[in-house]
């Protein structure tokens, strides 16, 4: 369907362009197609419509997932994503400065900021231009395909949910977020391990919460 934005546009989050500061009633957001989902992270968006990925907003961290070096830090209006087809991605989500693709074969795409580990790669290096455009999140440790992602707009940790319903986590953990048994972050995923008799669905985080049902 269509999008309707509101609030801040400081830096094109809600991408209506340059000179829009502020909307204080809904505007609708042009040229992005039929959208079939959408995610805000912290000043910025990804829509999933029938004709690709679009971004707007910040990207100083490249959690925009935009291959263009000539982009700035600031997306105004939306862009479409190239060498993405969005008929293969099942979800486009973002935590509050990361984002995460993932496409119909269970394997997630990352992009963004890793200073705590939220990508999942292994290391704590940001992915963006010039030299990481985007990563994929390291191999999963079950072989298994994800089929739904835990996040979060405020968010500095994920979650990953298997096709046998085991949970991975990766990034932030100061407050013992991810549910880990410690305090201690992760760059890779790390099983949360749960009783036997509970199936987890879905995931829901926060700055220094989670949620599972």
């Amino acid at each position: 369907g269509i999008v309707l934005g509101c609030g801040s546009n400081e830096v094109g989050q809600l991408g209506l362009g340059e000179g829009v500061d502020t909307v204080r009633d809904p505007a609708l957001v042009e040229g992005i197609g039929t959208v079939e989902s959408l995610s805000a992270g912290l000043a910025f968006s990804l829509f999933k419509s029938d004709n690709g990925l679009y971004v707007a907003g910040n990207n100083f961290y490249g959690q925009l997932c935009i291959l263009d070096n000539d982009v700035g830090d600031n997306v105004m209006t939306p862009y479409k994503l190239v060498n993405i087809t969005s008929t293969t991605v099942v979800t486009f989500e973002a935590i509050k400065t990361s984002s995460f693709i993932m496409f119909d074969d269970g394997t997630v795409g990352a992009c963004g900021r890793n200073n705590f580990g939220q990508l999942g790669i292994g290391d704590n290096l940001d992915v963006k231009l010039p030299d990481r455009p985007r990563a994929g999140v390291a191999v999963i440790p079950s072989g298994l395909p994800i089929i739904k992602l835990g996040v979060g707009p405020s968010s500095e940790s994920a979650f990953f949910i298997n096709s046998v319903g085991d949970v991975y986590a990766t990034g932030s953990n100061d407050r013992g977020q991810l549910g880990v048994g410690d305090n201690i972050d992760r760059n890779l995923l790390t099983k949360v391990n749960f009783d036997n008799s509970v199936k987890v669905e879905q995931i829901s985080t926060s700055g220094d919460h989670a949620l599972s049902g």
